[in-house]
């Protein structure tokens, strides 16, 4: 099999973090906080986010958070890239 471009695999992991980041800003933007708590907590497998839920929050703080998502995902996406290239050359 071929092997990944590390780069690529990188730069799309962050492309769609972001993507999906964007998505829920925006769901936490335009629905009330009754229905993201309802969301948030059927993501979280049994865990209440209702003490800890927020809809204030500013701007820094998203785009911190956006930065953050997006070069974690970045950094996990090169790391996935080699870790297969790795076990691609090994196992057959």
């Amino acid at each position: 099999m071929e092997n990944l471009n590390a780069k690529s695999m990188a730069l799309s992991f962050g492309i769609v973090a972001a993507l999906i980041y964007i998505a829920c800003w925006l769901f936490v933007a335009v629905f009330p906080l009754e229905a993201i708590i309802k969301v948030s907590n059927s993501l979280m497998h049994g865990i209440d986010v209702s003490s800890i839920a927020m809809k204030d929050t500013g701007f820094a703080e998203s785009l911190l958070g956006f930065v953050i998502v997006v070069l974690g995902s970045i950094v996990t996406g090169y790391i996935f890239a080699i870790a297969y290239n790795w076990l691609n050359e090994r196992v057959k």
